[in-house]
């Protein structure tokens, strides 16, 4: 296996072009996602990294594909700011990765995933053709959106070189509370009920616990008001839903890390909403698992891919692979796109990119 690692995208674009094969690799902090590529030239992009443009007034910020998520979460936190759809793999991943694999972690549940905070992007398609899509201003009106096309594709359509992220300013405190409940149902239930009324919670995970299941939420903001807020949504969750208790946690490293306590061989992300965690819960059981997001996103580990890929086809479900040797990373029920394939048609019609 050929590894090359281009230092700039005119490279990039010759190697491309000289390729039967490639596929785009940044920190490999995803094993699971650098699948069929044997026979492939492996592309590191690490060399094109850094921080090209970033205007804080305007709260905006360009990258190159290959900068660290750490690196970019650095700079904006120097200037109050950060990036709320809340990277997943923060200390391994690159901006590329997070895009290319939709990795947002549990912060995203207050304002969006990768996809509601990129602006543009520029990219080298199959063809080895370099071009911006998007733009670098949060009012754009730049046609198809294409750099929103780009989150999720996993490198399918073009090798991304250049991200703009629209940022946000930050708050200084965060105040997290576990509220358990005996049965599964009683906490869905709770989050139906927080989604229907304004809390404004900064994250709301949902994890199984021996003999109960825990709403980990998070509330964050000023020191003036951040108190009231977490008196009232307390009060709130005592006299409306069924809890077994209720208590402040110390904030944490890997607290609200949804992958930090997840060990097994195989790491799957899954795309659900809160009714089919039931089902989907009830053939995964052995498995570990934590559902974020307010339960539409499932973070599953466990040593046997097979029974856990009958379990997403029974549910009708889809899963991402994220770790682990596997021959595809779209694992359980088929996802047919007619436009994804229009645009792969278009973008790389020699199948260069894999």
């Amino acid at each position: 296996m050929t590894v090359c690692a281009p230092a700039s995208v005119d490279e990039l674009q010759t190697l491309v072009r000289v390729s039967e094969r490639i596929h785009a690799i940044g920190k490999g902090s995803k094993t699971a996602l650098h699948r069929r590529v044997n026979g492939a030239v492996l592309a590191d992009l690490s060399a094109l990294s850094g921080i090209i443009e970033y205007q804080p007034s305007e709260y905006t910020v360009t990258v190159r594909a290959g900068t660290p998520v750490r690196d970019l979460s650095a700079a904006l936190r120097e200037r109050g700011q950060y990036l709320p759809c809340d990277p997943l793999l923060p200390d391994s991943a690159t901006l590329g990765g997070t895009v290319a694999g939709n990795l947002s972690g549990s912060r995203r549940y207050r304002y969006g995933g990768v996809r509601d905070f990129i602006l543009g992007a520029e990219v080298v398609d199959g063809m080895g053709r370099a071009f911006r899509v998007g733009g670098k201003v949060v009012k754009n009106s730049a046609g198809f959106d294409l750099s929103k096309f780009l989150v999720g594709s996993l490198g399918a359509y073009a090798i991304m070189t250049e991200l703009t992220f629209k940022v946000f300013p930050d708050v200084p405190r965060f105040r997290s509370l576990a509220v358990d409940y005996t049965s599964l149902e009683d906490a869905l239930a709770a989050i139906y009920f927080i989604n229907q009324n304004i809390f404004e919670l900064d994250a709301l995970d949902l994890i199984p616990l021996a003999g109960r299941w825990r709403l980990l939420t998070r509330l964050a903001g000023f020191d003036e008001t951040l108190p009231r807020r977490v008196e009232r949504f307390s009060a709130a969750m005592t006299h409306h839903t069924s809890l077994l208790h209720l208590a402040e946690l110390d904030e944490s490293a890997t607290l609200w890390d949804p992958l930090a306590d997840l060990t097994g061989a195989y790491l799957v992300k899954v795309a659900l909403s809160p009714k089919q965690v039931p089902a989907f819960d009830h053939a995964i059981t052995a498995a570990q698992r934590r559902y974020g997001v307010g339960a539409n996103v499932a973070w599953v580990a466990d040593e046997d891919l097979s029974q856990l890929v009958d379990a997403l086809k029974a549910c009708s479900l889809t899963g991402l692979c994220l770790r682990g040797a596997v021959q595809s990373a779209i694992i359980g029920a088929p996802l047919e796109n007619v436009l994804a394939a229009r645009v792969k048609q278009v973008l790389d019609p020699l199948g260069k990119l894999v």
